[in-house]
């Protein structure tokens, strides 16, 4: 796909601006180019960003995991995992695309255009799924390193502070303001099992509505147990998404 002078001059300020050096400007312009281009102008749909966002998407889920259980260590496997599911999500990566200035770089047809494609959320995140991907290719045996550098650099206030902009951080509450709101009646927690030597023992911890077992959870404190049992019970009532 030929990239015209214009192109490679916006293409060469945007990396310049991120410390970003591709070897090739023909993979970074691909990020940025949506399948309505490449249909209206008789290009192989390879050249467009969907290949590239398959990488990205699983290199993302990957740096922020890692940044995530390095982070917040006291953290249980559902905390993390909510973080995780908040900062991957659609609408969070459209906010970072925004501030990258994607609406000026990405490439589309006449008419996604005229439909105002440059602001639509799942447009441009998965532009920047698509920019993961190919900053990870770039850069070759680095390109995990480089990723994560670059998130870090661009939006590390945003990941630092994502366990104060959301709610599940306390499933336990959270299900407690549920069940309370049905017939007024408390979650019951129950030990159901505890497995491993005194110092290093895990705890089975089952929660109950309406003699109903709607949870579990497994982990090294009771606490712990009964929070990862409350998470698991509102992803079973369908109250919170992965």
């Amino acid at each position: 796909m030929s990239i015209s002078k214009e192109r490679k001059k916006q293409l060469r300020k945007f990396q310049k601006k991120y410390s970003l050096r591709f070897k090739d400007l023909e993979l970074l312009n691909q990020a940025f180019v949506h399948t309505s281009y490449t249909n209206e102008n008789a290009l192989d749909e390879k050249l467009s960003y969907e290949k590239l966002e398959f990488y990205g998407d699983a290199v993302l889920k990957l740096s922020i995991s890692d940044f995530l259980y390095n982070h917040f260590v006291d953290y249980s496997e559902g905390e993390l995992t909510k973080l995780r599911a908040e900062l991957v999500s659609d609408k969070n990566i459209f906010e970072y695309a925004k501030i990258l200035g994607f609406e000026e770089l990405i490439l589309l047809g006449r008419n996604e255009k005229k439909q105002g494609g440059a602001k639509k959320e799942s447009i441009l995140a998965c532009a920047f799924e698509a920019l993961l991907g190919a900053i990870f290719i770039n850069y070759g045996n680095k390109g995990y390193k480089k990723v994560k550098a670059f998130l870090e650099q661009n939006f590390m206030d945003d990941i630092l502070s994502i366990d104060k902009k959301i709610k599940f951080l306390n499933p336990k509450a959270i299900l407690q303001e549920y069940t309370q709101g049905i017939n007024h009646k408390l979650p019951e927690y129950v030990l159901v099992d505890e497995v491993g030597k005194a110092h290093n023992k895990e705890f089975f911890v089952e929660v109950k509505f309406n003699d109903e077992v709607i949870g579990k959870g497994c982990a090294k404190s009771i606490k712990k147990a009964q929070s990862e049992a409350a998470f698991d019970a509102l992803k079973n009532l369908n109250l919170i998404e992965e």
